[in-house]
């Protein structure tokens, strides 16, 4: 399972990166080599002398020239893949993160948790999805400025993944909404981490103007239980145990139905 913790480089791009880089060294020495001992033989040819010691100088030369050449050309080739390895790793990692809070974006949560619902699907085993709603979030972004309010984005978001184990994964549905998919979870394991992230959430010290920003949130919660659910359907379930959680006041996780 993905984590949104961390991002590793793609060891198996290196690996390929680093043979196709041995395979053209080979190449363009061979074929150094070979260039060089034609066009050697052919001035050879065309001097007329073919003694001995006039063989020797120049064919070393040739020999020599391309075995020294084609190591600092195959490091420059060689990094440049690097740097273009790099920029295709950060491209990807861009496409897949929110911006602000560093957690994964909704399309590429959706996609994830898809995956991860068939296959829990296949292996019989329950996945929770939480979807998580601040509070009267719009009185800070209004009281106190949007700059505050990315503040405590940023702020929820490190919470909640300090809160969720590591393979489960964290995403930002939108504006302040976040989504949590705990797979090996079933709704009461669903409903103990809604509560941790409830306390999580509620103990943030943000203080702007020496004033502290108290930070409540509601969360709704279902589990798969196993079935053939996709991540639609559940994220609408989820989404109808959170009005229910708004309903009552907030500040509180509800369960599916």
């Amino acid at each position: 399972m993905v984590s949104s913790r961390s991002h590793k480089p793609n060891s198996r791009s290196m690996i390929r990166n680093e043979r196709d880089v041995t395979r053209k060294t080979l190449i363009v020495t061979l074929v150094s080599l070979v260039a060089s001992w034609i066009i050697t033989g052919t001035v050879l040819l065309l001097v007329g002398d073919l003694s001995t010691q006039a063989l020797v100088v120049p064919v070393v030369a040739s020999t020599v020239a391309p075995l020294l050449a084609a190591p600092p050309f195959a490091w420059r080739n060689f990094k440049l893949m690097l740097e273009v390895n790099r920029s295709h790793q950060e491209i990807e990692r861009l496409s897949r993160t929110d911006a602000l809070t560093q957690t994964f974006n909704r399309r590429y949560f959706m996609e994830v948790a898809g995956r991860e619902i068939r296959q829990a699907a296949r292996h019989g085993y329950p996945v929770s999805l939480l979807l998580i709603d601040l509070d009267r979030f719009k009185k800070i972004n209004d009281g106190l400025g949007h700059l505050v309010g990315d503040r405590a984005l940023i702020a929820c978001a490190d919470a909640i993944r300090h809160t969720v184990r590591g393979e489960d994964l964290v995403g930002r549905f939108g504006g302040d909404e976040f989504l949590v998919l705990a797979p090996h979870s079933d709704l009461s394991s669903g409903a103990e981490l809604a509560q941790r992230l409830c306390e999580a959430l509620a103990s943030i010290d943000l203080v702007v103007g020496g004033q502290l920003v108290g930070i409540k949130a509601s969360i709704g919660v279902v589990s798969s239980q196993g079935r053939g659910d996709d991540a639609d359907l559940l994220l609408r379930q989820a989404d109808q145990a959170l009005y229910r959680a708004k309903a009552l006041g907030g500040d509180r996780c509800e369960l599916a139905a």
